[in-house]
């Protein structure tokens, strides 16, 4: 009985040692980098579920590939409990429940961050309702609403999705939150922030061709 105790704890314990060298890699990583400066309240949550592109994190980030999943929500879920209704937080646990597969708890919680005004859960809010994920809206009106929200707040990658989806007309027959000088200064903003190489540089030029036949239609 007692060796067959010790049989599979030792799996068990070996599994778990290799998810704290997982994120003591993830941690050594966030100190390392110049990108962001932690800023004094970074929690466990923040170390181990904070995306790489949210330009209001205060540490690095963690590529989608290295999130512990199980640790993540664990540590997210305390955080919650010490700080309930913190928006970067609840923004960073619905990230993880996605990954986890909890599309409910996920839809819940980036909805929870999107109303609270946190930028980067509206604009996920938006792609969840344009790209169809369960549990969210259908309504692509109601994407135009959290990607309008996002893109004032300047979320560049909502004020590049914001205009391509209008120009297309996926939000004819909604009601819009922007009007013709906002959607022009979204533009304007992600062409004068420079980066993202050629690419952007012609998605930006064609967006504004689109933009300005939308208009004349």
């Amino acid at each position: 009985m007692q060796n067959n105790s010790v049989r599979r704890a030792v799996p068990e314990g070996i599994s778990a040692l290799r998810r704290c060298a997982k994120v003591a890699l993830i941690v050594c990583s966030v100190f390392s980098t110049n990108t962001v400066v932690a800023q004094d309240g970074a929690t466990t949550c923040d170390y181990l579920a904070a995306h790489p592109e949210d330009p209001d994190r205060i540490v690095a980030g963690v590529p989608t590939s290295l999130v512990d999943q199980f640790a993540a929500i664990a540590a997210c879920e305390a955080a919650l409990i010490a700080d309930p209704g913190n928006s970067r937080l609840t923004y960073q646990l619905a990230r993880v429940y996605f990954y986890n597969g909890r599309s409910a708890d996920a839809v819940s919680a980036m909805e929870a961050a999107s109303a609270s005004g946190y930028r980067q859960a509206q604009f996920v809010m938006g792609a969840l309702i344009s790209n169809n994920r369960p549990e969210a809206s259908d309504d692509m009106c109601d994407a135009e609403f959290w990607w309008a929200k996002s893109a004032k707040a300047g979320r560049r990658a909502a004020q590049v999705s914001y205009v391509r989806h209008l120009t297309k007309g996926l939000f004819d027959g909604c009601t819009f939150h922007t009007n013709e000088d906002d959607m022009e200064a979204f533009l304007q903003n992600v062409r004068s922030a420079g980066g993202g190489g050629y690419y952007l540089r012609l998605l930006i030029a064609d967006l504004t061709e689109d933009l300005r036949a939308y208009r004349d239609r």
